[in-house]
């Protein structure tokens, strides 16, 4: 992981191969309860489950950006 010093703390996870090299970008989203970040992993989709602070949260996308989401009780 990489952070971009011109994307506004962006976070870049580089790839190589054989002869290129690739960057992609890396999603993160805050805790709802500690305002801790999150960094999510590559395969994420929405609808997944992500835990911090001892809590589960769905994850949500919406305009191309995560959110954590509290379960229901």
């Amino acid at each position: 992981l990489v952070e971009c010093p011109d994307c506004a703390g962006r976070l870049l996870r580089v790839h190589a191969t054989a002869d290129t090299w690739s960057a992609t970008l890396v999603h993160r989203v805050s805790c709802p309860r500690c305002e801790g970040v999150i960094t999510l992993p590559e395969d994420v989709a929405p609808g997944d489950l992500v835990t911090c602070c001892g809590h589960e949260y769905r994850l949500t996308l919406e305009f191309g950006a995560f959110a954590a989401e509290e379960l229901p009780r």
